[in-house]
């Protein structure tokens, strides 16, 4: 069955949200920033942890789009990716992002070490981010310490302020003209994290496209209404 001219348009509209390094809404995390972007340029280790959505998978996921546009080799992982998706001790990328060790399972403990040491050899660069400090994780003793030798830095959540910024700017990058009014009453009412708070603004997109209507309050409201019915 052919979809409509107006389903196809929406189906066919794609916006650029992948993270990246001038996206990133430092806020108190201006030194974090500072440290990642010198690692890039230099090698070493740098591990960075804190809560959930302060900005950690941000910087590792534009870290690595940072390194492969240059024509390098990165490779984002996390606990949950599987054995495939790890490299071989010998042949490890120009840059490793490892997002959420303290989950990692014993066998990526094990080749976290040794990917570890392998970088270091190669003067490439570690990059890693937890929800604690690197003596708090949940790791054995050896990759403790390896995560412990760079650099540890806590990201601190956005305030408010920077929020809306991050909020304004996305919108803008959309073509929404998001005013204070519906910034302000989105931080006030809605989950006060940044994922949930740009996937609902993802979904205002949509849902303004779709009713050929100006992103509102009014608007926000017959959004979230319709989806409690």
């Amino acid at each position: 069955m052919m979809a409509s001219a107006g389903s196809q348009l929406l189906l066919d509209l794609h916006w650029d949200d992948a993270p990246r390094l001038d996206g990133f809404e430092a806020g108190a995390n201006s030194m974090a920033l500072q440290a990642l972007q010198q690692l890039l340029a230099q090698g070493g280790a740098l591990y960075l942890w804190g809560p959930p959505a302060c900005g950690k998978t941000h910087l590792l996921r534009a870290a690595c789009a940072a390194v492969q546009q240059r024509g390098a080799t990165a490779l984002y992982l996390s606990a949950q990716s599987p054995p495939s998706h790890w490299p071989a001790l010998d042949a490890p990328p120009a840059l490793l992002a490892v997002d959420d060790v303290q989950g990692c399972a014993p066998w990526q403990q094990q080749l976290l070490f040794g990917l570890f040491n392998a970088l270091r050899q190669r003067q490439g660069a570690f990059l890693a981010a937890g929800d604690r400090a690197p003596a708090q994780l949940p790791l054995r003793d050896d990759l403790r310490t390896r995560l412990a030798w760079g650099l540890a830095l806590a990201l601190q959540p956005l305030d408010d302020a920077a929020k809306a910024r991050v909020l304004r700017r996305v919108a803008a990058a959309r073509g929404i003209a998001l005013r204070d009014e519906l910034s302000s009453y989105i931080l006030t009412h809605h989950a006060r994290d940044m994922g949930s708070l740009l996937g609902l603004l993802d979904r205002l997109d949509a849902y303004a496209l779709r009713h050929s209507r100006a992103a509102s309050i009014p608007l926000l409201k017959e959004m979230l209404a319709g989806t409690a019915r």
